[in-house]
């Protein structure tokens, strides 16, 4: 089976670079190689395009911008030489972010994720209905900005989150981690089967509450008490009880 390719970037050595790799590949054929995401547009919207190598920084529209005016994508590898936009092409559900400069031993992890991710796209009918069926896996795990680096946080390991104005800080098993961040934002993207705010500053990790002490909760691996706001306190209840 051919994989189509294609790619965009606005740095010819960036292009060479990855034409010389898919060259290397059998199964891969190029596409094209535009050096704006406009250019590419036309290709796309036949839909004959397996996979898109994109850079983010361009001059006229840059790849995360470009992604978000796609209806219709294909599997999407980012390549950039910043590392910072690697949340945000996560959130787009990209299925790889290349660092630039990458190695062809790097480019290689990329291509077998894109025939595993292939191959289950393009399983018979007939067959899927006779296997069992899969559970979908469930992600564990978000990724946090801070100190100049990005963060993979499992949500098994935090023990809760405290609001600090503009920021809040995770409390982990073996660290803290300060990032800028709302409350109300985690309080919608966390989990809410896990994870449960108790308090205008706190979201706690329910797995982790050992005890209620009067308007307090002990957790596991904490030493002080997280305090359960007045107008939290019933849910909080139903939610321990529900658990």
């Amino acid at each position: 089976m051919k994989v189509s390719c294609i790619i965009i970037d606005d740095e010819f050595p960036a292009r060479a670079l990855l034409q010389d790799f898919i060259g290397k590949f059998s199964h891969l054929e190029l596409l094209g190689s535009f050096k704006s995401p406009l250019e590419a547009l036309p290709l796309l919207q036949q839909d004959k395009v397996d996979v898109m190598f994109l850079d983010i920084q361009m001059p006229d529209i840059t790849g995360i911008d470009f992604l978000k005016t796609l209806r219709q994508k294909p599997l999407v590898v980012l390549t950039t030489a910043y590392m910072e936009y690697a949340i945000e092409g996560y959130e787009l559900d990209v299925l790889d972010y290349l660092v630039k400069p990458f190695a062809f031993e790097r480019f290689m992890q990329t291509i077998t994720k894109i025939g595993e991710r292939l191959a289950i796209k393009t399983t018979p009918p007939a067959v899927v209905a006779a296997e069992p069926v899969k559970e979908e896996k469930i992600k564990d795990f978000m990724m946090v900005k801070a100190d100049h680096k990005i963060y993979r946080l499992k949500y098994k390991d935090i023990l809760y989150i405290e609001g600090l104005r503009e920021y809040v800080a995770f409390y982990c098993k073996d660290e803290k981690i300060v990032s800028l961040e709302s409350l109300r934002k985690l309080e919608t993207n966390l989990p809410d089967q896990q994870f449960f705010r108790v308090h205008k500053s706190y979201i706690v990790n329910m797995e982790k509450v050992l005890a209620i002490y009067g308007n307090q909760l002990k957790l596991e691996g904490v030493t002080k008490y997280i305090p359960i706001g007045k107008s939290y306190k019933d849910a909080v209840h139903k939610k321990l009880m529900e658990d």
